[in-house]
């Protein structure tokens, strides 16, 4: 597992899991933002000191940029519509990229595979990284969804735990299909999707919710079989 896959997944706990919508709500205040960024600091302490060199200059580094960022979009992303949904993405691959350049900073190959404690342990970190972008960060990327191209009358609906965990299970099958069954089986973990085409035949925003909710789990699946 490289170095990079490590600050990924700090980066998907701190921005996914450990992200409620409140917070996301007072980072658009100073110390809402602090806040945010101070979990991603503690995550990667947590994950990246053990296996990054010079973490303790690194970290600070990357959690100052991710300031910045996350202000600038906070600036410029506020609204509805595709340009959001644009915003949203450049700003997790802008994140994406820092994290990169944190790790040559560092002084490290992005393809050294680094063992964490032990083989165990690195391969449960591995696979974390799809389970974690695939369940909560999927969950953002529909609403996200929802919020641009008005595939529900109420986008927050998505966000509250019923819809959340039912999405989640849905990816979290899809996911586990495509990473360790062999593909003539990989339909299975579209049963519930197919269902709730048939379900909501008449209402094409739902279709593209199911779509882009699958196409997502198998595209990180692919990634990291």
């Amino acid at each position: 597992m490289s170095s990079w896959l490590y600050l990924l997944l700090a980066h998907l706990i701190a921005d996914f899991v450990l992200q409620p919508y409140e917070l996301v709500q007072l980072k658009r205040q100073p110390i809402g933002l602090a806040i945010h960024v101070g979990i991603h600091g503690a995550v990667m302490v947590v994950l990246a000191a053990p296996i990054l060199p010079r973490w303790w200059v690194i970290i600070p580094i990357v959690m100052l940029l991710h300031y910045g960022v996350d202000a600038m979009k906070m600036g410029y992303g506020r609204g509805h519509g595709p340009r959001a949904f644009v915003l949203f993405l450049l700003d997790q691959g802008v994140h994406m990229l820092v994290l990169a350049a944190a790790v040559l900073l560092a002084g490290v190959s992005l393809r050294t595979e680094v063992i964490y404690g032990s083989r165990a342990v690195t391969a449960m970190l591995y696979y974390a990284v799809p389970y974690v972008a695939a369940t909560f960060g999927g969950a953002i990327l529909l609403y996200q969804i929802a919020l641009a191209f008005k595939t529900r009358t109420s986008p927050v609906d998505l966000l509250t735990i019923r819809l959340r965990v039912a999405g989640m299970a849905e990816r979290l099958l899809a996911l586990t299909a495509v990473l360790f069954l062999q593909p003539v089986w990989w339909w299975v973990g579209a049963v519930s999707y197919a269902l709730q085409l048939g379900a909501n035949r008449r209402q094409r925003g739902r279709w593209v919710e199911s779509g882009s909710g699958l196409a997502f789990a198998v595209v990180v699946g692919l990634l990291f079989r």
